[in-house]
C-alpha cells in the first residue's frame, strides 16, 4: 500500500555516525514537513544515547522506536540496538537481529520497505560508514520513483558506504552533511 502525502527520509550510516547527524540536524530547516528515520549500526550489548546526544542540535522531537510507532513529520526516529526496523502501513516496526547475523544490513532492511511503503515519497541518504549497506536499499529506493542522496566521500570518516553507493548506483545527489539537510526544504509539505 503506497502511503503519506509527506516524505520519509531514511539516513544510513554506521561508523563516524554521531558527527555527520549533529551537523546534518543542526543545519536542517525548521519544520520541513519530512519525517526523519535515523538508521544506524550499533552494537547489540551497547545501550545507543544517539537521541540524548542529537538533542542540543535540533528542535525536532527524537524518539528512539521501542515498539511499533506512527511515522508523523517533523520527528526524528532512532532505531534501537539489536534490531532491524521496516515500514509498513505508517508504522515502523521492530526486527530482532538475530546472533548468527554478522554482517549488518540494517539500512538496506529498512530503505527496501521505505520504497514499497512511500514509493516517489521516499528519501534515502547515505552517510559514512563501512562496509556496502544501504546500496541495495538505495536500488530499491529509485526502482520506486524515490531520490537518494549520498554524502560526499572526502566529508566522510568512513568511505565505504558512500563510495559503495556512488559507484553501484547513480544516486540524485552527493553533497557534504550541511548541503544534505538544507536539500530537505525542497520537499517542505
Amino acid at each position: 500500500m503506497m502511503g503519506r502525502d509527506f516524505y520519509i527520509a531514511g539516513l544510513g550510516c554506521s561508523a563516524g555516525c554521531l558527527d555527520v547527524l549533529k551537523v546534518f540536524f543542526s543545519h536542517l530547516p525548521k519544520q520541513t514537513g519530512v519525517a526523519y528515520v535515523v538508521v544506524q549500526h550499533l552494537l547489540r550489548s551497547y545501550t545507543s544515547k544517539l537521541d540524548v546526544l542529537l538533542q542540543t542540535h535540533t528542535s525536532l522531537p527524537i524518539v528512539r522506536v521501542l515498539e511499533d510507532m506512527e511515522v508523523k513529520p517533523d520527528h526524528i526516529y532512532l532505531m534501537p540496538e539489536g534490531k532491524y526496523m521496516v515500514i509498513d502501513d505508517g508504522v515502523l516496526k521492530l526486527i530482532p537481529r538475530g546472533p548468527e547475523q554478522i554482517i549488518n544490513y540494517a539500512v538496506d532492511t529498512f530503505f527496501t520497505s521505505l520504497a514499497a511503503y512511500v514509493g516517489p515519497k521516499a528519501i534515502g541518504i547515505i552517510l559514512t560508514g563501512m562496509g556496502t549497506d544501504g546500496l541495495e536499499g538505495a536500488k530499491a529506493i529509485e526502482k520506486n520513483g524515490g531520490i537518494v542522496f549520498v554524502q560526499e566521500p572526502a566529508s566522510a570518516t568512513f568511505k565505504g558506504m558512500p563510495e559503495a553507493t556512488i559507484t553501484g548506483n547513480s544516486p540524485d545527489g552527493v553533497m557534504a552533511p550541511e548541503q544534505l539537510a538544507r536539500t530537505m526544504e525542497r520537499y517542505a509539505i
